[in-house]
């Protein structure tokens, strides 16, 4: 029995997509929103993205059961209540779930704090010497320790030193040479809500989403 899920890490800055079939990774997307011109095209992009995504599972998978699963939307955000996050955030996540009717797909979305807890085994901040951001960075040690940190490092040729560190490459030839990278932490958090959606029921929080 193949069991697909879908796990959205969705912002409006940039969006992780991650696509699991039994655990394991069938592909995955990250939406910088580059050429958008306001949240509307943001959204737009996004639901573009995932029509393919599912249209690929149809196609390449044969798929007993198929969800998807977002991030919950915090009721405060940056400390205070904001309605702009609220109606802006809203409104994307309403986008997904718009996608999911289409293909007769639940959408789920899980609280921040269970998805890590579960997965990453702790919601707490983690400083780090990189510049990475503390909220994000034991999701990107998960991914490492897993053997994953292929999927979710970008070389980086920009000036900035914040969150860039050096990795080794192997050339054709056997060599290796030393590349400037970044991390997508929006894509590794995809992945972890993704998995997420593999955990015993007993242990998920999830709540169906409906707008």
């Amino acid at each position: 029995m193949d069991k697909v899920v879908i796990g959205i890490d969705q912002s409006y800055t940039r969006t992780g997509i991650t696509v699991l079939c039994n655990k394991e990774i069938f592909e995955m997307y990250s939406l910088d929103f580059k050429g958008c011109k306001d949240n509307d095209d943001k959204r737009i992009e996004l639901r573009s993205q995932l029509v393919g995504a599912i249209d690929n599972v149809n196609v390449q998978l044969d798929a007993d059961e198929i969800i998807i699963i977002t991030e919950r939307i915090r009721l405060r955000s940056q400390g205070f209540l904001s309605e702009n996050y609220l109606k802006a955030t809203g409104a994307l996540v309403a986008s997904i779930v718009h996608i999911g009717k289409l293909y007769n797909i639940p959408v789920y979305s899980v609280d921040t704090r269970s998805w890590k807890s579960q997965i990453v085994g702790n919601s707490k901040p983690l400083s780090n010497p990189y510049g990475i951001n503390p909220e994000k960075y034991r999701t990107i040690l998960y991914m490492r320790d897993r053997g994953l940190l292929h999927h979710i490092a970008e070389e980086y040729k920009g000036r900035g030193e914040k969150g860039v560190i050096w990795a080794n490459r192997t050339l054709t030839d056997g060599k290796k040479e030393k590349v400037r990278i970044k991390i997508n932490d929006d894509l590794a958090d995809s992945y972890c809500i993704a998995m997420y959606g593999f955990l015993p029921e007993n242990k998920q929080k999830l709540k169906e989403e409906r707008f």
